[in-house]
């Protein structure tokens, strides 16, 4: 019987994660409430999500991480593989590629990246991702080693150029999520569409610096 209601709770959280996920990519984390979720997630139970979460910040975070789990062991490849003598588009290549690589594996429609886009935009959830972030050991070590080959560039430069690659990055998966999902591209463009981001972002970084 305990095995039985662990199995259908586990269901139930996955279908409370799937309906938030799709409700707030397409409507932002403010315009979502908790009950809307239980409902779209076929709940009798208005409270479905604080029974099962604790509080829709909590919900968030299983979302999150739910997918951070795949996406991790992605980033640990790519680490992995990214050579012996990596530049900064390969550095980038591991920032984007298994995001992209993740993507790809969800088919489409999928919902995480504008999920993920529309609580990167929201003041009060953004923190939720600074935690997800800092909890990712292989993605620390990525960015330590792409800010290592670096060219030394003044504090202002590397806070707005670091704010745009978050912004690119978080942007352009939720674009590439949407293009999927109407059938813009062909799916094995996947590569093509990393190698666009990455290039993008590869010129950024090594763009001169206009002096004040």
């Amino acid at each position: 019987m305990s095995e039985g209601k662990t199995e259908q709770s586990a269901r139930t959280r996955a279908l409370l994660i799937g309906s938030a996920e799709r409700l707030i990519a397409l409507n932002g984390v403010a315009a979502v409430s908790s009950r809307q979720i239980s409902k779209a997630a076929g709940q009798g139970n208005n409270y479905a999500v604080g029974h099962h979460f604790g509080s829709k910040d909590d919900l968030l975070r299983a979302a999150l991480t739910s997918h951070n789990v795949p996406i991790e062991r992605l980033r640990r490849k790519c680490l992995t593989d990214v050579g012996a003598d990596p530049g900064v588009s390969d550095w980038l290549r591991c920032l984007v590629g298994p995001e992209v690589e993740y993507l790809a594996q969800l088919g489409a429609p999928s919902y995480f990246a504008r999920f993920f886009a529309q609580v990167s935009s929201d003041p009060s959830a953004t923190v939720l991702l600074y935690e997800e972030t800092a909890r990712s050991e292989v993605l620390m070590t990525i960015l330590d080693r792409f800010y290592g080959i670096l060219p030394t560039v003044p504090d202002d430069v590397l806070e707005v150029r670091n704010n745009l690659t978050r912004h690119v990055i978080v942007n352009a998966l939720a674009d590439i999520e949407r293009a999927a999902e109407a059938g813009r591209f062909d799916p094995v463009t996947w590569p093509h569409q990393r190698d666009l981001v990455v290039d993008a972002l590869t010129g950024m970084w090594l763009a001169p610096v206009t002096p004040p």
